[in-house]
């Protein structure tokens, strides 16, 4: 049996049998594959910084209506220290997706996403703490954001552009917000610094029920020199109260972007799909979060100067013409010079192919010709004459080989015409030599 099915194999329907089993195994290779695409589940991780702040709670949004729009992707938001831990975690892979301060470098692997909303540096001071500007901070207690994160280096970054010494031993540094906001309440602090949205809830709360008083932070613009990252902003009058307003008019301080990082490395698909629910799917997003109303593309600024991860680029390039749509016109007109070159070049060849044709009927005609007179002793030489002529044509391409071929054959056909008639003759002679001479 094993000796038959293997001359089966290789007698004259083995490559055929082998190429219907090797597709057959393609097809079940394809199928599975394609199954378990699509039942894979991806998870991802977002570090987002600390539960209180908006990027934690962004995040967290995010992650319900991803689940909500596509059940395969499936984020769990990671709380850190802030921004500096969350890039470290980004960097060594336990986490795929950051929100971040734009004013922090970010490492090598990161590719922006999006823009998630604009931090505002905010500086609240105490009634009587007798601050006014931001020099007044030295010598002062000022709360701030726990040491090693984002918005710490957001305060180091302000106190050198005014001079402030940051080894002060007032410049406090808290665990978390929530301290801080409790030493303000106490008065056990003159100031608190915070990197954050304008309505911030902390904030509200400390201006509205303990006297806190917004200050403003006036050299945006200087201060945009030495880090392109930042922007000029202002605390819009009346954000966290109405009547009587607070603050009392549009209070100049500094912006710096939120981001949603990704690692280079995660599948541009992925990261597609959720910028895809971002943008396509905000109003689920605002119901969970107001200010998911700030997301925004990229728009060449500054804080966009890390290259963008090529899924959120697939996004953003979906409704952009492709390079044939873009072109069209210019296409068109090439493509028109193109067919009526070659109309040309079809024509030329046309005309040479036909000139090339008339020459070579004229050699036929010559053979023709010259048959259809009475035979001489000259007739074999000038068919021979003629033969010449068009040989030395076709060396010098002055007829096709396809019309020569014509040509040999009608003079071949004449040849052999002569020589029939010439052995007719020969042999009309011999009998008459050998016939008796008449009595």
């Amino acid at each position: 049996m094993k000796r038959r099915f293997n001359l089966a194999i290789t007698g004259s329907n083995g490559p055929i049998l082998l190429l219907a089993c090797s597709s057959i195994l393609l097809v079940i290779i394809l199928t599975i594959y394609t199954v378990f695409e699509r039942n894979r589940v991806v998870r991802l991780t977002i570090a987002a910084g600390s539960q209180t702040g908006e990027s934690y709670q962004l995040s967290q949004a995010l992650a319900k209506v991803v689940a909500r729009h596509r059940p395969k992707i499936q984020i769990q938001v990671l709380e850190t220290e802030g921004t500096i831990q969350s890039l470290e975690v980004l960097q060594s892979g336990k986490a795929q997706m950051v929100a971040a301060q734009a004013d922090i470098p970010a490492p090598e692997v990161a590719r922006l996403v999006t823009f998630l909303f604009p931090d505002l540096f905010q500086l609240v001071v105490t009634e009587k703490s007798g601050i006014g500007q931001v020099p007044d901070l030295q010598g002062k207690r000022v709360g701030l954001p726990p040491k090693g994160g984002g918005q710490y280096a957001s305060f180091l970054f302000l106190a050198d552009h005014y001079r402030l010494n940051p080894e002060d031993p007032l410049f406090l540094p808290m665990p978390s917000e929530t301290i801080a906001d409790e030493a303000f309440r106490k008065k056990q602090v003159d100031a608190i610094f915070r990197v954050r949205p304008p309505g911030n809830r902390s904030i509200l709360e400390l201006v509205q029920k303990h006297g806190g008083r917004l200050i403003a932070i006036d050299q945006a613009t200087a201060m945009k020199i030495r880090k392109p990252t930042i922007d000029t902003a202002f605390v819009p009058k009346g954000a966290y109260q109405g009547s009587p307003p607070i603050p009392a008019t549009d209070l100049p301080t500094v912006a710096v972007q939120r981001l949603l990082l990704a690692h280079r490395d995660v599948d541009p698909e992925v990261v597609k799909e959720i910028t895809a629910v971002m943008y396509e799917h905000r109003q689920d997003l605002m119901n969970e979060m107001p200010l998911a109303a700030y997301i925004t593309p990229p728009n060449g600024t500054a804080a966009t100067s890390m290259p963008i991860h090529p899924g959120a680029q697939a996004y953003y390039d979906k409704d952009k013409p492709s390079f044939f749509q873009e072109n069209a016109d210019f296409l068109g007109l090439i493509l028109s010079l193109i067919l009526l070159g070659w109309s040309g070049l079809s024509w030329a060849k046309s005309r040479l192919e036909q000139g090339r044709k008339d020459e070579a009927d004229g050699f036929i005609r010559q053979v023709t010709t010259l048959m259809n007179k009475p035979r001489t002793a000259t007739t074999r030489q000038e068919l021979r004459k003629i033969l010449a002529t068009a040989v030395n044509a076709l060396i010098e391409e002055e007829i096709s080989l396809e019309a020569f071929q014509s040509f040999r054959v009608v003079w071949q056909i004449a040849m052999d015409d002569l020589r029939d008639q010439e052995a007719i003759a020969l042999q009309q002679a011999s009998r008459s030599r050998m016939s008796p001479p008449p009595a």
